[in-house]
């Protein structure tokens, strides 16, 4: 008889994207939300549909395939961390990597009656898809404890009184237990330890937690931050089946990031910047070699940084000749020459860049520590290198001008980056650039802003723009197809030149989504599409590939 699990950890809920995009149309005359559904999809038989739907849709139009591509297919980081931390410690822990992927599996786990559904909230910036798991748990599992953690979690502990947080802990997410810490694997641990007890009292011995008690009020625990060891509880991917991981896997060398950018509230919440040892990582990276892995992304948030471990890192990579493809965030102002040629032979196909202005001035009040003609340099050698360029681009950040955003496409179009995006500004009140908002004459927040140099309307506008309109760089949706999915693209066969093409074709089909205009099965655009795809050579990957089966139902 198998061995009851202590806990299952369920990675990310994509949701439904059309049910977003009506939510966002609905809210369309009072914020930029909608406007940014309209620059991540395409309308397509009737539905706005992400870019990855798009190419499934062609693939099974030209091969009768299903390959069902989907960047969450890629194992989900942070709860396979979870997960080797705990069965290192010697719970019975499982993984459910995608909760819509993997339903099927979820219903078979739950069907034994396991202690603890755990789910992080790393990509998480509304309720409703955590609330969406919580009630299919409930469902499946009622006797089932529900424990909830990570960034969502821990920003709404931070940002909202008690009385909001019971609200939503209790009507807009709906779990048992809490946890608020910007790391929290610890405390999860322990938590899965006290419920191995029958008195499951002994929670509130326990730090960072906030529990149901009766009569639907909540309890908190003491506070104590977490700073759990990058080397020693690094994954230990032998704990996984190879079929499980192969042939792509996230890595994070580093946690949270050493600069200050005025946007971003990030290193805020993650705490000081902390770096995995160099032998921890070689080890990790032999380990993975070993269960066939081809494809790495790096999800550090500053992953050269700082230059001298970096190169040294690449050094390693070569040294070893693990032949891994990867991808990885990259900062220009933090390179020079030997280190992007480092990178060329150590195996980098690909660097997302945080470029988001073209303009000195914009740059400057973002805190970026970059200027134009350091991009300029960078993209040259990185091109040179042949490593393709993502470059994420930022319209509307307080201070933005039509003249600034006329820069910013200026250096798009003369750098000539191999993919681009564009994204509307969000104004998050925790960031930094918040403290400055009277010196703009700031009001509002989200997607929905004005301040004396743009509205988020105008903003709007020009974003489309820029996906219409800038000719030597093809662009991309970031929602689901963003640079790590130039590597779940890779691992399936297509080639960058493929991607490009992919995209250019689908340029006028997402131009023509900003005004309502469904795709035209019939049409020229459409025809062009189907051309692409039928040049590329796709790849099945059995483990993860197979078609989704059929939904459970939940028991009488």
């Amino acid at each position: 008889m198998s061995r009851r699990l202590d806990c299952i950890v369920i990675g990310h809920n994509e949701g439904d994207f059309e049910q977003h995009a009506r939510a966002a149309r609905d809210q369309a005359d009072d914020t930029g939300l909608y406007e940014d559904v309209k620059t991540n999809s395409v309308i397509l038989e009737g539905r706005r549909v992400r870019y990855m739907d798009l190419l499934n849709h062609g693939i099974r139009a030209v091969t009768g395939r299903d390959l069902g591509l989907n960047v969450f297919r890629l194992p989900h980081l942070g709860a396979h961390y979870l997960v080797s931390y705990m069965r290192r410690r010697g719970f019975a822990a499982d993984v459910a990597n995608s909760y819509r992927v993997d339903q099927s599996r979820l219903c078979a786990m739950l069907a034994e009656g396991p202690r603890s559904v755990a789910i992080t909230t790393t990509y998480y910036v509304q309720d409703e898809p955590i609330r969406e798991i919580v009630e299919f748990v409930r469902a499946h599992a009622p006797e089932t404890l529900v424990i909830v953690g990570g960034p969502r979690i821990y920003s709404i502990a931070s940002d909202h009184d008690v009385i909001s947080q019971d609200y939503i802990f209790g009507h807009e997410i709906g779990a048992d237990i809490y946890i608020a810490d910007s790391q929290g694997e610890a405390t999860l641990a322990a938590a899965v330890g006290a419920l191995q007890t029958v008195d499951p009292a002994g929670l509130r011995s326990i730090p960072n937690l906030i529990v149901r008690a009766e009569g639907g009020s909540w309890t908190r625990t003491g506070r104590l931050a977490e700073t759990n060891d990058m080397n020693g509880d690094a994954i230990d991917w032998r704990l996984f089946d190879p079929a499980e991981i192969r042939p792509s896997v996230s890595l994070r060398t580093a946690r949270s990031c050493p600069f200050a950018c005025s946007f971003c509230n990030y290193p805020t919440l993650a705490g000081n910047h902390v770096l995995m040892s160099l032998e921890m990582l070689e080890r990790s990276l032999h380990d993975l070699k070993a269960s066939g892995v081809e494809f790495i992304n790096f999800i550090d948030d500053t992953f050269n940084v700082p230059l001298p471990r970096f190169k040294n890192m690449m050094r390693m990579m070569i040294r070893n000749s693990f032949g891994f493809r990867w991808s990885s965030f990259f900062r220009c102002s933090n390179a020079d020459e030997e280190a992007i040629d480092l990178m060329g032979q150590a195996g980098c196909t690909s660097v997302f860049l945080g470029i988001e202005s073209g303009d000195p001035r914009i740059l400057g009040l973002m805190n970026k520590r970059a200027t134009p003609n350091g991009y300029r340099w960078g993209m040259g050698r990185l091109h040179q290198a042949g490593i393709a360029t993502f470059a994420s681009l930022i319209v509307g950040f307080p201070g933005e001008t039509a003249e600034s955003v006329a820069n910013t496409m200026e250096l798009v179009e003369g750098t000539a980056p191999t993919f681009f995006n564009t994204q509307l500004y969000y104004h998050d009140r925790q960031s930094p650039i918040h403290k400055r908002a009277g010196e703009f004459d700031l009001r509002g927040g989200g997607y929905g802003w004005r301040h004396d140099g743009m509205t988020w309307q105008e903003a709007s506008s020009w974003v489309q723009a820029m996906f219409r309109d800038i000719r030597s760089s093809t662009p991309l949706t970031l929602d689901g197809f963003s640079v790590w999915a130039l590597i779940h693209l890779l691992e399936h066969g297509m080639t960058i030149s493929q991607i490009q093409r992919f995209g250019e074709a689908a340029r006028p089909m997402l131009v023509d989504g900003f005004d309502e205009r469904p795709v035209d099965l019939d049409g020229e655009n459409y025809r062009r599409l189907l051309a692409v795809i039928g040049e590329m050579r796709l790849r099945d990957i059995p483990s993860r590939d197979a078609s989704p089966r059929p939904l459970c139902t939940p028991s009488a």
